[in-house]
């Protein structure tokens, strides 16, 4: 059974651009391993992130995220199951990054940018929304 959790976090330490290429291939390495895809979308300090995978992989995850010194107010928007992944690969969209740095970083995603859109059977899902919605916003601390 393949499942997907949906979830926001915040920075609790300062990402700059080479911690969070850091974390990508932390990431991808290790979700590789436990069979987890998806997409990781970091902006003005916070995180909104598509896990999908075999349900008890992404659970494991999924709480290795929640206890993660780096993350803070970590909260699940959606898990349900799917019937097969939305994601070939494991990316990450991060804002402040043009062209030029996406197209070299491997796992990088245009996504921020507004030029790339989910495939048809994923674009009318509630996951979908949110991170459109995520896209969409300005983001300010509170």
């Amino acid at each position: 059974m393949l499942v997907s959790i949906v979830y926001m976090s915040r920075a609790a330490v300062p990402f700059d651009e080479e911690a969070l290429a850091e974390l990508l291939r932390e990431a991808r390495l290790r979700n590789e391993a436990l069979g987890v895809s998806g997409l990781l979308v970091a902006k003005g300090g916070r995180f909104m992130q598509l896990l999908e995978g075999p349900a008890w992989s992404v659970d494991d995850r999924f709480a290795a995220i929640s206890h993660d010194g780096r993350h803070g107010d970590v909260k699940s928007l959606i898990r349900e199951d799917i019937e097969r992944r939305r994601f070939d690969g494991w990316s990450m969209a991060y804002r402040s990054l043009d062209d030029t740095d996406v197209a070299t970083e491997e796992g990088f995603s245009p996504f921020l940018s507004g030029t790339m859109d989910f495939p048809s059977e994923f674009d009318a899902t509630s996951a979908a929304w949110l991170l459109k919605w995520f896209r969409d916003r300005e983001l300010h601390d509170r």
